[in-house]
């Protein structure tokens, strides 16, 4: 890849760029694990402090990495589990909105669907690791989930028990796999005549469906999902600047 971007004469700092990016996604950099040094990058590179601090503002416009005065430069965690809220409205016992705890219910490796690989962007025949997991408020199911993962990707999974899994699967993925999660993209549907095992709903009741494909840094599928609710708790709401 970078002798691409040489042979097309992309700036340099874009080649740092593009090479910090591929660190980022070598190694596994946590919230309290800061990036070498401007200084450090710049001899890892062999250029100049200022290309290198013109790549990683970049990176920072892109969301992909902050600043912190005095501390330095970290890899920026996405907080993906507040995207139901857009599409949900959940309550507590006391009226207040509260984000559901989620729990693993099923972890199996299956043999290849070639629509799911499709959509991973994988090998039509490749295996994967498949999930199931409702998100709870005050011990009440209220969001089923269907998950599929590569195995290629998550083997690590398959050795593990449900009640290993965090709350939050992404930060989890990352530190047991190695797979983070910068990007997703999220579709809406009203369906009828599916009754879920979890939710409990008759055929009759309407459920909301939300199929997201999350990818990684590189902007590769790593996580297919769909996720049931309940019609009556849908409430759409997005803030516009």
């Amino acid at each position: 890849m970078i002798e691409t971007l040489q042979k097309y004469k992309v700036p340099r700092y874009e080649q740092v760029r593009w090479q910090i990016q591929k660190l980022l996604t070598e190694g596994r950099w946590d919230k309290t694990t800061p990036l070498p040094t401007e200084q450090e990058l710049a001899e890892r590179y062999e250029v100049s402090v200022g290309t290198v601090r013109k790549a990683v503002e970049k990176l920072v416009e892109d969301g992909i990495l902050f600043k912190q005065q005095g501390k330095g430069t970290f890899l920026k965690q996405p907080n993906f589990e507040h995207s139901l809220s857009r599409f949900f409205k959940f309550r507590d016992k006391d009226s207040a909105y509260v984000t559901p705890i989620g729990v693993i219910k099923k972890i199996a490796e299956i043999p290849a669907l070639e629509h799911i690989n499709e959509k991973l962007k994988q090998d039509k025949n490749a295996t994967l690791i498949y999930l199931e997991r409702v998100r709870i408020i005050n011990d009440k199911i209220i969001v089923s989930e269907k998950i599929w993962l590569p195995k290629s990707r998550f083997e690590p999974l398959i050795t593990l028990d449900s009640n290993e899994f965090g709350s939050l699967l992404y930060p989890f993925y990352y530190k047991k796999c190695g797979q983070f999660v910068f990007s997703a993209t999220e579709t809406l549907f009203f369906i009828k005549d599916h009754a879920d095992y979890y939710l409990k709903n008759s055929e009759h009741e309407p459920l909301v469906k939300v199929c997201r494909i999350a990818k990684n840094l590189n902007g590769e599928p790593i996580e297919y999902r769909e996720s049931y609710g309940l019609a009556e708790h849908f409430s759409y709401e997005i803030s516009i600047n």
